[in-house]
């Protein structure tokens, strides 16, 4: 790598920077030092990197839930990109109590180079600790003393509301997920966008825990809200709405249409296909890895919260409103 950097013209760490985060140097640079490493035949070695540099050359994901569509996923992007940069994964399943992923999280974080917290249910002040002892993104979630990327939900959500408006819904129940995620909440954005169309919002239902048997059993609720449609806080909570009002004897979309928030190939595949606020989630996996390998490099830098835009996707699950009676 000196050979190299000699011969570019350019500082050691910089050729360190062309083969492990290409994109924050300068084409003319980043096309200098390939053409230098060509010519001396110089194909960097990331085990001896790593250990040279004190590093393990992995890095930890944790998720409260690997059997979630939604995260496994975000485990897939995550593993390709880390691959592609060089690293290995070390993957750990935090479950939904805050202190049990805190206590995970310190324990791999001993391990790896960084730690990404996808969707963490940890409280800012643990977040803020795990930060201020080495390199932390969070996926899909924000808090102010790490990087993060994740959805935006305002547009989208504006454009799920209009989109129902216009079937002629007037009336509109939103099933809660859990308080204890972190997920950019959708709450407010529901709020504002029921306003801003004239639809009437019914008191929020759960909060849930986000599996399926809550959604299974936030359907027997929805009947007697008057709504004739449905917002779920995630696609498993979705198909349990969809499969607890099925059992009723009501059917999606001829009696209640259904929304999710998230979509994952779940949204695709279950019948009827979920009308859904779509979530990018390849690009927020991609741009968590990319964020907390420029933390590793540069520790001392400003945090970077990168928010994504959400858009509607429109299927079979949602139509005009149906003949829709209180009575179970």
């Amino acid at each position: 790598m000196t050979d190299v950097a000699r011969a570019a013209g350019v500082s050691q760490s910089t050729v360190s920077r062309v083969f492990s985060l290409p994109d924050t140097v300068r084409a003319d640079t980043r096309d200098r030092v390939l053409e230098a490493a060509r010519r001396l035949e110089f194909t960097p070695n990331p085990a001896a990197s790593a250990l040279a540099q004190g590093r393990t050359g992995t890095l930890g994901l944790l998720v409260p839930n690997v059997v979630n569509p939604y995260y496994a996923e975000i485990i897939k992007v995550v593993q390709h990109r880390a691959r592609a940069k060089g690293h290995t994964l070390v993957l750990a399943d935090t479950g939904d109590e805050p202190e049990d992923g805190f206590a995970l999280a310190r324990a791999v974080g001993r391990q790896t180079d960084g730690l990404l917290l996808a969707g963490p249910r940890m409280t800012d002040a643990m977040v803020g600790e795990l930060a201020r002892s080495g390199p932390v993104a969070l996926i899909g979630a924000e808090a102010p003393g790490a990087d993060s990327v994740y959805a935006e939900p305002a547009t989208g959500m504006r454009q799920v509301i209009r989109h129902l408006a216009a079937l002629g819904h007037s009336r509109i129940v939103y099933v809660d997920g859990t308080l204890t995620a972190r997920d950019p909440a959708c709450r407010q954005p529901v709020h504002d966008a029921c306003a801003e169309f004239g639809v009437d919002l019914v008191e929020q239902l759960g909060p849930f825990d986000l599996t399926f048997d809550n959604g299974v059993a936030a359907a027997d609720l929805v009947p007697t809200s008057g709504a004739t449609a449905v917002i779920a806080h995630n696609e498993m909570v979705a198909h349990g709405v969809a499969c607890g009002l099925a059992r009723q004897g009501r059917s999606v979309p001829g009696d209640f249409s259904l929304v999710s928030v998230d979509d994952t190939f779940m949204a695709r595949t279950i019948y009827p296909a979920l009308t859904a606020l779509h979530v990018p989630l390849d690009l927020m996996g991609a741009r968590g890895v990319d964020l907390l390998l420029h933390r590793i490099e540069d520790p001392d830098g400003a945090i970077r919260h990168s928010p994504l835009p959400t858009s509607l996707v429109v299927r079979e699950s949602t139509g005009r409103p149906g003949s829709v009676s209180g009575d179970v």
